[in-house]
């Protein structure tokens, strides 16, 4: 596509350069091909105008860039090597544009989640209800790209970096095949750090679904005006006109949603115990090895069974459900498959098999409330010990150390501190913190032998939380990356557990 058409009233063009032909599209210099349109944006760490020079060796054919006063040397190499340089007041914007345009395929329904907690299990749980509905969808996040295995294509999908939200130029270059080869339906997470940076403009939003907002990313946001506006953004500037939106009424930011909402020609649907929510949630209650959620919609009442831990699982269920009946599905179909929904890897995941009966779970809250809520939920379900595993990560957020310890101590029975990724941070300064908030605590590392630990001490009737690193096969310990998997190291405990025991 000619660079012309890329940028067509998004931003002006050097003279003359609008008859360069454009084959692809980069954010990194590492991977620039002859042919590219090169984007040096101005990262936390690292800025994008450093590598402009390689990028020009490589083979880019033009760079956008910010409007930052350029080093006379880099004009000079961009003259010589007659590579125009376009400046513009917001970069990341446009290249989200120009994505959308340079890979013009979209599925024709796009659903996305915003909120702290429950993006990952909403977003996948929507992903199943569909696929069960034999809409070929996929789903994009924490996870990667999920449901991919069913679509036949020609050629390699593009991988995507390991951010819940990718890049724009990753996120169109991988949406663009996948619909080609049949995706009608995405599902995506929308995260603040993406929504603040533009990765999602391009997007035709159908749906747009608020789970929740508490604390997390204040390192990045510095407080939660600026959070609450990262979020507010997918409601405000990227659901379509005539679109739809899905809002958690008892979370008490949801009523800012919905007033950013009013006035707009947009479908709003609510949810919550609240008794003015347009799906009223009567009760949700542990039953067997999972939970019966009752719900009221229009004066009809629905009982469902689902296979899922923990009330707020059903909660996110009950979001998915929602989305995908106004995405399309009767109600009886969306509702109705609720009790088939299998957890996200990592998302309240059960460990099944120990040999004593006890309830194990995975999850990955690594925030207060997070931790806060899984512990609430699977409070009901313990008839023994409710029992938590926990560390905190290293170089973030250090204000929600002491603040999960204290939420451990108060809601659990038994509190295990242990290693999370404490990078390059002193691991035991980590614990000591969580541990001065949290007295009672036992310290055990590493953290598999706490994971060993804390299964050998398990009985009938006992549950215990694994938390923090959920879906993560990898934990980073200074500048190393070990393999680490807190579901696979459970479970060959509990294998192990149940062949000593025979």
């Amino acid at each position: 596509m000619y660079l012309t058409d890329l940028c067509h009233e998004l931003i002006e063009i050097t003279e003359g350069a609008g008859t360069i032909f454009v084959t692809g599209l980069s954010v990194d210099s590492r991977r620039v091909k002859v042919g590219d349109l090169f984007f040096a944006l101005k990262g936390a760490h690292r800025d994008g105008r450093d590598f402009i020079e390689d990028a020009i060796t490589a083979g880019a054919i033009a760079i956008i860039t910010g409007q930052q006063p350029l080093a006379q040397s880099l004009a000079t190499i961009a003259l010589d090597n007659s590579t125009p340089i376009i400046q513009c007041k917001n970069p990341r914007k446009i290249m989200a544009k120009i994505a959308a345009r340079h890979w013009p395929f979209q599925p024709d329904m796009v659903a996305a989640v915003t909120g702290t907690n429950g993006k990952t299990s909403t977003a996948e749980f929507l992903r199943q209800l569909w696929q069960r509905a034999t809409w070929p969808a996929v789903a994009i996040g924490t996870l990667g790209i999920t449901g991919k295995e069913i679509i036949k294509t020609e050629g390699a999908i593009f991988s995507l970096p390991p951010l819940t939200t990718p890049d724009s130029i990753s996120l169109h270059g991988a949406i663009n095949p996948l619909t080609k080869a049949g995706v009608t339906h995405l599902a995506i997470e929308a995260s603040s750090h993406g929504l603040e940076q533009f990765r999602l403009d391009g997007m035709n939003i159908h749906i747009a679904a608020f789970t929740n907002l508490s604390r997390d990313h204040i390192d990045h946001h510095i407080d939660m005006e600026n959070y609450l506006a990262a979020k507010m953004r997918l409601f405000t500037d990227l659901l379509s006109e005539g679109g739809s939106a899905v809002v958690n009424l008892d979370d008490p930011y949801g009523t800012e949603i919905i007033k950013c909402l009013k006035g707009q020609s947009v479908v709003v649907k609510t949810f919550g115990y609240a008794k003015n929510a347009d799906f009223h949630i009567t009760s949700i209650t542990p039953s067997g090895n999972g939970l019966d959620m009752q719900i009221t919609y229009q004066k009809q009442k629905w009982d469902i069974p689902l296979a899922l831990s923990g009330t707020f699982q059903a909660i996110n269920a009950l979001t998915a459900a929602v989305m995908g009946h106004l995405g399309g599905l009767p109600l009886h179909d969306s509702l109705g498959a609720l009790p088939y929904l299998k957890a996200a890897p990592g998302r309240m995941q059960t460990i099944h098999g120990h040999p004593r009966g006890a309830r194990v779970i995975v999850d990955y809250a690594h925030t207060p409330d997070a931790l806060a809520a899984a512990l609430s939920a699977l409070r009901p379900e313990a008839t023994g010990k409710l029992v938590v595993l926990f560390g905190c990560g290293g170089d973030r957020d250090r204000g929600k150390r002491k603040l999960m310890g204290q939420v451990a101590c108060e809601i659990a029975d038994s509190v295990i501190v242990t290693d999370d990724n404490p990078r390059t941070e002193d691991p035991a300064a980590i614990r000591n913190t969580i541990l001065n908030a949290c007295q009672n605590a036992i310290e055990i590392i590493p953290r598999d032998k706490a994971i060993a630990t804390a299964l050998a001490q398990l009985n009938l009737g006992d549950v215990l939380l694994i938390a923090g690193k959920g879906h993560e096969t990898v934990q980073l310990i200074g500048s190393e990356t070990l393999p680490f998997d807190d579901a696979s190291v459970a479970s060959n405990q509990v294998r192990a557990m149940s062949e000593a025991e025979q």
